[in-house]
């Protein structure tokens, strides 16, 4: 496949990301006991490019406001943290229509989501082992409280594949 369809492909995956869902009290949801839930469902692979799409769920009783970029901490199998360089944007890693739009205010009602997106490559050209995060923590914007990320059908769990790269670029909240 040639670089444009690359491109097209993991254009038209981002534009089926975000989808809004039915309302979830908090209560109902131990997964949401900071109002909201943080999950992905699907990480395009090819070529050693990924695409992970991140969904945050409001789950609270108020309106949740959204300007920036999602606040990530990669973590490993044993739960150590990994050493690596979270990117507004793609960071150089390659180009998705989209993914670098500036950040822009977005209001999230109680049971609506907003989406995100992971990108990076799977490249190892280390003698070291790859660097392989199998936790993901979440915050919608600094300061606010970290959940993990959690995975839901058909992905079954979270693998971040980041070879020697250590980088990882990061869409801003988008609807």
């Amino acid at each position: 496949m040639k670089l444009g369809g690359k491109v097209l492909a993991a254009t038209a995956v981002l534009a089926g990301l975000v989808a809004s869902g039915p309302a979830v009290q908090a209560s109902e949801d131990p997964g949401c006991a900071a109002g909201v839930r943080f999950t992905s469902n699907f990480t395009e692979a090819a070529m050693g490019l990924r695409v992970m799409s991140v969904e945050v769920t409001n789950c609270g009783a108020e309106a949740l406001q959204l300007n920036g970029y999602p606040q990530v901490s990669l973590f490993d199998g044993e739960r150590q943290s990994l050493d690596v360089a979270i990117l507004e944007g793609t960071g150089g890693i390659t180009v998705l229509d989209g993914f670098d739009d500036p950040p822009q205010p977005i209001t999230v009602q109680p049971g609506e989501t907003a989406g995100s997106a992971f990108v990076w490559r799977n490249t190892n050209t280390s003698l070291e082992p790859p660097q392989v995060a199998e936790h993901v923590e979440l915050a919608t914007a600094p300061g606010a409280v970290r959940q993990p990320l959690v995975a839901v059908s058909p992905q079954p769990s979270i693998y971040v594949d980041l070879g020697s790269t250590g980088r990882m670029g990061v869409r801003a909240w988008y609807r």
